[in-house]
């Protein structure tokens, strides 16, 4: 009886490795990706020459530094917040001020970020751009759609007439 139980578990184990190898050949099969486009979504920059990416990679990091205070102020008015929550009693028009700055301080980071993009954008082919832009979206956990154009043109000037 005890053989028996053991070729039972012994075939169970088999089955479910099985199954475990098809559910991953399974998951291959369907997102195919190449050598150069698995390459380059480990390294998202990988694709520009040497001077775009460093020009690239100097705006990130004065974006870091531009935005460093503002976030550190932002997460001491988040500590402010929550510890206002904890108090007995509640003063709500402090905390709605406190989220009002949050919202303000976030707002500015998207601001100068979108500055950034914009002008780091400028300097790259359309290319290079979609390919930039889909690592941000990956990064972020969203799929880029195909629809949509993420282009990063200064706004056309109208002829005087």
């Amino acid at each position: 009886m005890k053989i028996r139980v053991l070729v039972g578990a012994l075939v169970l184990l088999i089955v479910m490795n099985i199954a475990a190898i098809a559910a991953f050949l399974v998951v291959q099969a369907r997102h195919p990706r190449g050598p150069v486009e698995w390459h380059m979504r480990e390294r998202p920059l990988a694709g520009l020459d040497r001077e775009k990416r460093m020009a690239l990679i100097r705006s990130m990091r004065e974006f870091h530094e531009d935005t460093r205070d503002l976030i550190e102020a932002t997460r001491a008015l988040e500590d402010s917040a929550i510890a206002a929550m904890g108090e007995d009693p509640m003063r709500r028009a402090h905390i709605d001020s406190l989220l009002q700055q949050i919202s303000d301080n976030r707002l500015e980071i998207a601001r100068r970020a979108t500055s950034r993009m914009i002008e780091a954008g400028e300097n790259l082919t359309p290319e290079e751009r979609q390919h930039l832009m889909s690592a941000l979206m990956r990064l972020r956990g969203h799929r880029m759609p195909a629809s949509v154009p993420w282009h990063f043109e200064a706004p056309r000037e109208e002829p005087e007439e």
